[in-house]
Parts: structure tokens; sequence; C-alpha cells
């Protein structure tokens, strides 16, 4: 980073106040940064290019070859207007139209298309234009460069090598979570506050994962479990590190700090409800709440609204159309069977669906729709009551019809 920043090269080398002790949670943890990211071509754009930089590629009409430049090759203000990337780039796998992004309110949104497209940058471009689409930049008069900061530490901060909790699906959560809260009816209800901290969960709700589960990391004695204890622990790891990447970038600190310490206590809360040990507690949350009544104007009955719509948009890989669907699933399997190596290679138990050699698709992937996501999203369209939302239980029974035919998955 320019000037006196923080290099990122290593973990622990985030420039923190050093009263903070959530800004200080990185600097307790070991090397973190995959080399892959640290010299991209787009890293070096998005955090050290100067705003002056950035306003020469105003011109349309200029040829812009780099992606990561392509984006800004339009209306660009220090506080923004949305920019509409509507050029076709020539990538190494053909002809790619930029445009795909402004399909993003739709459900059929293909994340790991346009993961593929930007070279594995899907959450850095998501991310902002979430924050276009919310009107995010113009409400809290949000710093450009603080923003692309963010979401470049964000990016560096998940793991390429995870196939499935990596920044794409990241970036399909928060993405699930636009499409979710937009087709709401009372989304009008919600505070600015509450979807500026929304987008970030989400965008950051499984930062730094480390591939493997929590029994995983008990198991072998984590520093993780030592930091964060047994309960919730790799929720609680999230949460510290998403708060200590929003502290270093500077994306909220121009806000008073009664607006930015509720930005972030949303934020870790929201990602908090991501924790599968605690689902039944927050479907419960919800049933209970459309007894008594939903009313927009109560901040915790948003709250709970949220909490669900945060649930369900990290597991949307089980709702979206199946060829799509059919991918995340082949991406969450090999995930589980990486670890099932590890801990064959440590003589550990393996359960069935960690084992490559035992695990059988289709009774595992039906079997997480039967009990899970099927009656999460069912909860979620009796609370909304549209036909977007009961589109999607369609999606997910079709699904699972598909994958009850999945003998062995496709290649």
């Amino acid at each position: 980073v320019c000037g006196g920043g923080p290099r990122l090269s290593r973990r622990g080398g985030v420039s923190v106040d050093v009263e903070d002790v959530e800004a200080k949670y990185l600097r307790l943890l070991g090397d973190s940064v995959p080399a892959t990211r640290k010299n991209s071509t787009i890293t070096q754009f998005t955090v050290k290019t100067s705003l002056k930089d950035l306003r020469r590629m105003q011109s349309t009409d200029s040829d812009v070859v780099d992606p990561g430049m392509a984006v800004y090759a339009g209306r660009f203000k220090r506080k923004m207007s949305a920019p509409t990337v509507t050029r076709h780039r020539q990538c190494n796998d053909g002809l790619v139209e930029w445009s795909q992004l402004n399909r993003i309110g739709f459900w059929d949104f293909d994340t790991l298309s346009i993961a593929r497209i930007t070279k594995g940058r899907c959450l850095f471009y998501i991310g902002f234009q979430l924050l276009i689409k919310h009107d995010l930049f113009e409400e809290f008069s949000l710093d450009v460069m603080s923003v692309l900061k963010f979401l470049n530490l964000l990016e560096q901060y998940y793991e390429p090598d995870n196939p499935f909790h990596n920044a794409t699906h990241a970036a399909d959560v928060a993405q699930a979570l636009h499409c979710l809260l937009s087709n709401l009816r009372s989304i009008d209800s919600f505070k600015p506050k509450e979807l500026l901290a929304s987008i970030l969960a989400a965008l950051a709700h499984d930062v730094n994962h480390p591939g493997v589960n929590q029994n995983f990391l008990i198991k072998t004695a984590s520093h993780l479990m030592k930091i964060n204890g047994n309960t919730s622990l790799l929720e609680q790891h999230h949460s510290k590190v998403a708060k200590s990447l929003i502290k270093e970038s500077g994306i909220i600190s121009h806000l008073p700090l009664s607006d930015q310490d509720e930005i972030l206590r949303l934020v870790e809360d929201l990602i908090m409800a991501t924790d599968m040990a605690q689902h039944q507690k927050y479907v419960n949350n919800m049933k209970a709440l459309m007894v008594s009544g939903y009313d927009p104007q109560n901040a915790e009955h948003r709250r709970v609204v949220l909490r669900l719509a945060m649930k369900c948009s990290d597991l949307c890989n089980t709702a979206r159309p199946w060829s799509t669907c059919v991918q995340w699933g082949k991406l969450v399997l090999e995930e589980f069977w990486k670890q099932g190596d590890e801990e064959k290679k440590m003589m550990f138990d393996v359960t069935n669906m960690f084992d490559r050699d035992q695990c059988v698709p289709s009774k595992a992937l039906t079997g997480f729709i039967d009990y899970i996501a099927e009656p999460l999203f069912t909860l979620w369209a009796d609370f909304c009551d549209t036909s977007f939302t009961r589109d999607i239980c369609r999606l997910i029974d079709n699904n699972r019809s598909h994958w009850e035919e999945v003998i062995t998955l496709p290649v």
C-alpha cells in the first residue's frame, strides 16, 4: 500500500490502532495472504492507483485492456455514481461481455461465470456493484479508495485454494442476499446502516476460512480454537477478521463512532447467524416472529429477518438453477473430501460424507436439501409470500430430483 500503509505480504503486517483489541486480531495469527494474490496486476491497480489515475480512465471510448481498469471506464467521481461497463473484452477463454454484471439482481446470476471472467476477482466487482445498487456511496459519502482498499484486503484474506469456502462463494452469497432483500415488500423499512452492514457481512462471512470444519480444528488443537474457544469457532474468527479489515480499510471510519459501532455489531451478528450449529435457533426465532406478527418498524424484528436472509443466502447454491447448482455441489464435496484425505493421513475417523471413497453424492446432497435447505427456504417463502420466493422453492425441488439421479459427479 502507498505511503506508510500496511504491508500485506504477511498476516500481522496490517496497521492497526494499538488500543483497539478487535483491530489487533490479525496480529495474533500467522502467515495469511496467499502468495498468488500478493503481486497481481489488479491488486496493484486497486490499492496503489491514485484518484487522479482513475479519473484518466473516464472516457468510455478508450481501449482499456485490463479488466480491473475496464470497470472504471465510465463516470468516476469521489462520491460514486454507477459505472456501467457494456464493452466486450477479449479474455483467454474468448469474448466476454462485462454487462453481465448488470444482471446482478437476477436469481440465475452465475457467480462462477463471473469468477472465470474476472480471473477470480468476482468478490471485488460484485461487492463494488452492490454498494452502488443500494446507493450506499451517496448515502454514507463512502470514499472510493477506502472501498477499493476494503474489497482488495478482503479478497486477499480469502483462501483461493479452498474449493468452496473462498471469495467466489462469498460473492455468491452477497448477490443472493441482494436478491432476497430486494424482493421483500418491506425492503424500504430497512435502514441504510442495516443494508451496508448486511452487504459487508455477506462479503466477509467466511473470510480466512481454513477449508476445514470446526470439528477438525478442535481435533487438531488449532490455534484458532485456542484464540476463540470451541463454540462457533469459525464464525467468531470470520467476524473478527472482518471487523479488523473494515477498520484497517477505513471504509466507515469517517462516520460517527456510534454509527461505526452499530454497523460493526450488525456485521458480527449476521456472520454469527451462519453457524450451522445454531441453525434451529434462528429458524425458531423467525417462526416465533411470524406467529406474533412482523413489525417492520421494530429494529429487533428487522434483525431476525436479516439473520434468516443471511442464512438463506449462505445456502443459495442449493437453490440456483441446476446447471449452476451442480457445479457448487461438486465444489462443496471436494472440500469435504480434501478434509477427509487429511483426516485419513492423521488416522482420524472419517465420516462417510468426508470420505471420497464412501460418500454417495446423491444421498449426501438430497439429505442436506431435505433437512436444511428446503425447510429454510420454505420458511422464507412463507414470510415473503411472493412469486419470486415460491419460484426459488420450485428450483430446490427440481434440484433435489436431479441429485437423486446422480450416481457419480459429472466432470
